[in-house]
């Protein structure tokens, strides 16, 4: 077997002529899933007392996941479902870019796209689909061009530190992907037609069935563009070449109502990724067509996930497992290339709530992660096993005016103890209109496959990367009526994060070392504003981040890093939002500003900053049951030349349309 380490676009492949055959751990999962899945429902169906069967039982009262009910103090964003709504047909990093404080770092337009909060990387902030963490092993993180938006229902933001609650990964916060679709709802049927500019096409169907006791949605969606946008190198305009993006994918989800204060419920998500990676502005001089580009990028995935849950008056049970099994290959065909990597993760956790009084909710959880990958850049197929142990406890006081909350959590890596992980948070009502948030966290992520076990460079005694974040949050806000929400609120916090892990020549070769020091602060502010006029409303929302993330220690002597801006970290981001409905007419505008960035480590060169702004044009019919949307949107609307990332190429602008169809048949009987 031959194994070449391959450096592209940030992103570290190894060229093999080997794939691995995992069939054994496929099945060997697949039998233990369905014994874990025959013990929970038979201990659902068999272990009931008289309690259980009493008619008068009480509604359950204890519910809720860790993201909303133990982070108190955190400040959490809830991306609205007129937001999720209006990004249907897009991925998340389309979303998150016009939605939220993170910095969506772009390679291009269908190209991948890796997230910023707060200066960290995008291996340090955590990305959970229904509870599960979903970054790579390996890389460490997650790629938001391939999450589609029509696949999360719910979709939340905890800003900063959250290691005690989530574990590795969330230093610098935590984006959460959630479904919960009701029972007894019907027949519901949602088809979707997309296109645009670049012979970009996108369709998409869901149909769920929702029964009084049984739950069961399918989601698919396909997805191809060319992307062969004109762009500007210098005088020239030159066309993008070797672009295309193809995409497609199914989830399924299925939910069971054992009794009335418990469920069972599982998905399986299958998606499969293939992108052409087109080459930089650096190498285009003249509207001269450039023959023999060739790299590609393919990925898919098969991610399966369980959950029983039984809730009470004073107590609620989980027990959820997972498994994924991803592949990811890197092919050059003119330096005859081809890189693969494939990893293997299970994720198996318990946790309870206990209510302890009127005022106390304590919450205990263990949990265990296991990977494997496959890569010939990795000697002997290397595996980690990762344990924790983790609680959290809430007390609210002053008749639930204020609430606070401490959490604790300990991690066993392959057998050793990695730094304690405590946090505390509270918050609540200083005066009528006026709330205050405030939280401190410890934080940590541990070093991934490729910082580990790369050959050559991987270094074996690395440590954790450690550090405390703090924050603290002051919201103004008014309500009138149902819907008329006014709110201001302003966010301070700094983070501080030792042995960061760096990538630095030595002998010919790039070593993994803990060398780096990360001081980052600043201030984020956000403005909603609405207003109802008769048949009009008028909705106003604007961000504003302020953000100094700065390197704190040198790698070497006369290294001019010390106190310089992060690279690719904007100081200044803004946007802005205006929304007008009428009659179900709507006009959605978002105008967005992003700073400078440095594309070097002593800040002597920089990516011009840019605005841009898009707008969306529509209209909703309802026909009885049914639901008829009609849009199109318009991407870069002042046509900015502009790029996220040095010498990746963005279009100028371009257009898209959608049309999308609704139908509900609401269940006769209750079954």
């Amino acid at each position: 077997m031959i194994g070449i380490p391959v450096f592209t676009q940030g992103r570290i492949f190894v060229v093999t002529n080997d794939y691995y055959n995992n069939d054994h751990l496929v099945m060997k999962f697949v039998k233990f899933l369905f014994l874990s899945l025959f013990c929970m429902l038979s201990q659902a169906l068999f272990a009931q007392t008289e309690a259980d069967t009493v008619s008068h039982l009480r509604e359950v009262v204890i519910e809720g996941n860790r993201l909303n009910t133990f982070t108190a103090g955190n400040k959490i964003q809830r991306i609205d479902s007129a937001s999720i709504q209006r990004y249907k047909s897009g991925n998340l990093g389309d979303l998150l870019t016009f939605s939220s404080h993170l910095f969506i770092k772009s390679y291009g337009i269908g190209n991948m796209a890796s997230i910023s909060s707060r200066g960290t990387n995008a291996s340090q902030t955590a990305v959970l689909w229904n509870g599960f963490n979903v970054q790579s092993p390996t890389l460490g993180q997650a790629d938001f061009s391939y999450i589609p938006v029509n696949f999360a229902d719910n979709i939340e933001i905890q800003y900063g530190g959250a290691g005690a609650l989530f574990g590795s990964g969330a230093t610098g916060g935590v984006i959460s992907l959630n479904s919960s679709p009701g029972f007894n709802k019907g027949l519901t049927i949602v088809a979707s037609l997309n296109g645009g500019s670049f012979n970009s096409y996108q369709q998409s169907a869901n149909v769920c069935i929702s029964k009084n006791r049984f739950v069961s949605v399918l989601k698919v969606f396909n997805y191809t563009a060319e992307n062969d946008f004109p762009f500007y190198v210098g005088e020239y305009r030159v066309r993008q070449i070797n672009a295309a993006v193809r995409q497609k994918g199914l989830l399924s989800e299925n939910f069971f109502r054992i009794k009335k204060d418990q469920e069972l419920n599982v998905r399986i998500w299958l998606q499969d990724n293939y992108r052409e990676i087109p080459p930089s502005m650096a190498s285009r001089s003249s509207n001269q067509p450039m023959l023999l580009v060739n790299e590609t990028l393919g990925s898919d995935f098969f991610r399966v996930t369980s959950e029983w849950k039984k809730s009470g008056k004073v107590a609620s049970y989980f027990v959820r497992t997972a498994y994924f099994n991803e592949r990811m290959s890197y092919e050059d065909t003119l330096a005859h290339m081809l890189s693969v990597t494939r990893f293997h993760t299970s994720i198996s956790e318990a946790e309870s709530n206990i209510r302890l009084g009127r005022n106390h909710l304590l919450n205990i959880g263990l949990n265990n992660t296991f990977n494997q990958a496959t890569s010939n850049g990795y000697p002997d197929s290397p595996s980690q096993n990762r344990t924790a142990l983790f609680s959290s406890y809430k007390f609210s006081f002053l008749n639930d005016h204020w609430r606070t909350v401490v959490s604790l959590r300990q991690e066993m890596v392959q057998g050793k103890l990695i730094p304690f992980t405590p946090s505390a948070g509270v918050e609540g009502r200083l005066v009528k209109y006026l709330s205050l948030k405030a939280n401190v966290s410890r934080t940590y992520r541990v070093p991934t496959f490729n910082d580990l076990y790369w050959n050559p460079g991987g270094n074996r005694n690395l440590k954790p990367e450690s550090g405390w974040s703090e924050e603290v949050s002051l919201i103004a806000s008014q309500i009138r009526g149902n819907r008329n929400k006014n709110s201001v609120m302003l966010t301070f916090f700094n983070s501080n994060i030792e042995n960061c892990i760096m990538w630095l020549p030595s002998g010919g070769t790039w070593n993994a070392q803990n060398i780096q020091s990360i001081w980052s602060r600043g201030l984020e502010s956000s403005v909603s504003f609405y207003k109802e006029i008769r048949d009009f409303q008028l909705r106003l929302t604007a961000l504003y981040n302020y953000v100094v993330a700065t390197n704190q220690k040198a790698r070497m002597d006369n290294d001019n890093i010390v106190g310089k801006q992060l690279i690719y970290v904007p100081i200044y981001t803004s946007q802005a939002t205006l929304e007008l409905i009428y009659k179900g007419f709507y006009v959605n505008y978002v105008h967005s500003y992003t700073g400078n960035r440095y594309y070097t480590t002593d800040n002597s060169k920089v990516v011009a900053a840019y605005q841009l702004g898009n707008i969306v044009v529509g209209k909703n019919f309802r026909m009885g049951n049914s639901f008829l949307n009609v849009n199109v949107r318009v991407n870069n609307l002042w046509n900015e030349s502009y790029q996220v990332v040095l010498n990746q190429a963005m279009p100028m602008r371009y257009f898209q349309a959608g049309l999308s169809y609704a139908f509900n048949k609401p269940n006769k009987h209750i079954n």
